[in-house]
């Protein structure tokens, strides 16, 4: 079992997170894979992962240790901000047999790739031009 939480504070459970290198935007990024079960629906996946809200995403993973307990691991994700991609695809969960055909449920993929280090410092001189351009209106 598997639970993301976002930067507001949201908590979304995906069925699955990969991890891949994925070229996009000019640049190969590290990108995190989240699967959802489509009742989740794609509007409120599309508004739940905004930049703002992935400037971490704090992975929270049940394990279970060797007595038979199961304890949260935490892996915590900056900066993953550009959107690579959203879509909603049918996947095969069940595969065919000579008894059944096989059986497909629709999921929904949200793909979050990482800034570069470049883009990030950017990001935070940014941030402070835009403090400092505030401060000197104030005045």
């Amino acid at each position: 079992h598997m639970n993301i939480k976002l930067c507001d504070g949201t908590v979304l459970s995906p069925i699955l997170a990969t991890g891949e290198t994925r070229y996009v935007q000019g640049a190969n990024r590290d990108t995190l894979n989240f699967i959802f079960p489509a009742t989740e629906g794609m509007e409120a996946l599309d508004a739940a992962f905004s930049a703002e809200n992935c400037e971490s995403i704090t992975v929270l993973e049940a394990v279970e240790v060797l007595d038979g307990t199961t304890t949260e691991q935490s892996y915590l994700h900056k900066g993953y901000t550009i959107r690579a991609g959203l879509k909603k695809e049918a996947v095969e969960v069940t595969p065919a047999t000579e008894e059944a055909e096989a059986v497909y449920e629709d999921r929904i993929t949200v793909s979050m790739s990482q800034r570069t280090y470049t883009e990030s410092q950017l990001a935070s001189l940014t941030d402070t031009v835009d403090v400092l351009v505030m401060d000197a209106l104030m005045q």
